[in-house]
């Protein structure tokens, strides 16, 4: 009887699972070098996690953008910005993140992860939430933990990041 009672919970907790699927050519990866208000995005999103909004907490959030897709609407500053100097996107063409954890309910989660540009890894925090089809997140990172320093002075060199990743319903 207990194992028939179990074999009954299955299918309906399977009726539960809220998996979507990420359309990585709708994502968009903006950010803001909040200084001089520099808005630029990075694109050739590529997801590597699986995300399922009934249980967030067994949910991955990992993907990785292309640095050659840097784009602040100026290409000399953008080859600049490109360059070993600051990005270095001949030996580190993309950029990462991969969640350690995620907290929260489908509507509104944090993620925790690490975030590694130009070889360094970094723990960041996400804030997420859900949109009709979208699923909207942001950050703050300062770039001289990851060894780009644009300005002398920490409180010069923060970034704001924000994603906006759209999906659909498996």
């Amino acid at each position: 009887m207990k194992n028939l009672f179990i074999l009954l919970l299955v299918p309906l907790s399977l009726l539960n699972a809220q998996q979507i699927a990420i359309n990585e050519e709708e994502a968009t990866v903006k950010f803001v070098f909040t200084d001089e208000e520099l808005e630029g995005t990075i694109s050739d999103f590529q997801f590597t996690g699986s995300v399922d909004l009934s249980d967030m907490e067994d949910s991955e959030i990992s993907g990785s953008v292309l640095m050659e897709t840097l784009d602040t609407d100026n290409w000399f500053r953008d080859r600049h910005l490109r360059s070993k100097k600051y990005f270095h996107k001949k030996e580190y063409p993309r950029l990462y993140f991969k969640s350690n954890s995620i907290r929260g309910q489908q509507n509104e989660f944090v993620v925790k992860g690490d975030l590694t540009i130009k070889g360094v890894s970094k723990p960041v925090t996400f804030t997420f939430t859900k949109a009709p089809g979208r699923l909207i997140g942001s950050a703050i990172i300062n770039t001289m933990d990851f060894n780009i320093t644009i300005y002398d002075g920490r409180e010069r060199n923060v970034v704001n990041i924000y994603i906006n990743l759209a999906f659909s319903e498996e």
